[in-house]
């Protein structure tokens, strides 16, 4: 009982939608994680500007065209975007969930994203920020 109250206050039970964009080599190996549902949250496909990819699927999940993102993601209430691609795409694939009616991005592109949207959830994941971490403790850790 006590696990299915931490769940409902952290929201796992409320499932929410999600995309990613840029189905890159991280794309794909977030594409094909298969434990989101233990977050509460359900991929629903990918979207990348390479046209070959579109049609394929990575772990049950479509990858589509990019040019379909903002529709799709406004007529299926899409609450969440996921973003891979490199940097200097990154604001306007952010720009583009947005105008789908995204709520919040997980951003895996080194660089971090800007929104006057107030209502906008942003996390920015800067994994170099990781490595410095790992790398500091292993020179420090017989210190």
């Amino acid at each position: 009982e006590l696990t299915r109250l931490i769940e409902h206050a952290l929201g796992y039970d409320d499932i929410m939608s999600a995309v990613i964009v840029g189905a890159g080599q991280l794309g794909r190996a977030l594409l094909s994680y298969q434990n989101y549902s233990d977050y509460g949250v359900d991929v629903l496909a990918a979207f990348d500007t390479d046209e070959s990819m579109a049609g394929k699927e990575i772990g049950g999940k479509p990858i589509l065209s990019v040019k379909r993102m903002t529709s799709l993601c406004r007529r299926m209430k899409v609450q969440i975007g996921i973003i891979t691609v490199p940097a200097a795409y990154a604001q306007e694939a952010c720009d583009k969930l947005i105008e789908g009616g995204i709520q919040a991005i997980w951003n895996f592109a080194p660089v971090d994203l800007e929104s006057q949207d107030p209502r906008l959830t942003v996390v920015n994941v800067h994994m170099s920020d990781s490595l410095e971490i790992l790398s500091y403790r292993m020179k420090h850790r017989d210190a």
